[in-house]
């Protein structure tokens, strides 16, 4: 089984299973009457419980009988044939890889990879990659990567516990190395490089003839 395969299934196995939590919790407030503080007793929090299970349920069965709406799928049919771009990506993933927190770093994709989520974009694809601040609610700004591709697309990553632990300043690095953007022209950095022809006066020879 190949990679791209594993991480649909993946991703279909954390939405059943956070539907499972919900039912279990749906069951424990049945069960043992809780909370009391709801008007209705233990109804409201079976109620809350059972909707958020069948919430989470829906969506790996719109995916069995729709698979092209499957996240991954949509992925990566964004850069392409998804056969193609799939197996391409399998191969990559089979070989040696670098890991860095949650980002894989193939020959030719920077693949974002958590339990229930799936993000990539291929380096040619990268025309930035920064560090941006995230006001916090209560504390200090929080250090986020943000990624912009060619089409317009905007990828940006959060350190936490949810979203996977990293440095943001090292991978972004090591983001920037793999795109090779720190040696590339204005045009791939997002912004219109300039005529190569030089307008100013004194680099136009002037003419021979009287």
């Amino acid at each position: 089984m190949g990679y791209t395969r594993r991480k649909i299934r993946g991703i279909n196995f954390s939405f059943l299973l956070a539907s499972f939590v919900f039912a279990c919790g749906a069951t424990c407030c049945a069960w043992y009457g809780w909370p009391r503080g709801f008007r209705g007793g233990s109804a409201a929090g079976f109620g809350l419980g059972a909707g958020a299970a069948l919430l989470f349920m829906t969506f790996p069965a719109v995916w069995m009988f729709f698979p092209k709406t499957h996240p991954v799928r949509r992925e990566l049919s964004h850069y392409g044939d998804f056969a193609q771009v799939s197996g391409r990506l399998d191969i990559e993933m089979a070989e040696q890889v670098e890991v860095v927190g949650p980002f894989r770093f193939t020959p030719t994709t920077l693949v974002y990879d958590i339990f229930h989520e799936f993000q990539m974009v291929p380096y040619d694809q990268i025309v930035a990659a920064k560090l941006e601040w995230s006001p916090g609610v209560d504390g200090p700004d929080t250090p986020t990567i943000a990624v912009y591709a060619r089409d317009g697309r905007r990828y940006q990553w959060y350190p936490t516990w949810m979203q996977g632990i990293f440095d943001p300043e090292t991978t972004l690095e090591k983001i920037r190395a793999e795109a090779h953007l720190d040696k590339s022209t204005p045009a791939s950095s997002g912004v219109e490089s300039p005529s190569t022809a030089d307008p100013s006066p004194a680099s136009q020879s002037p003419s021979t003839t009287d």
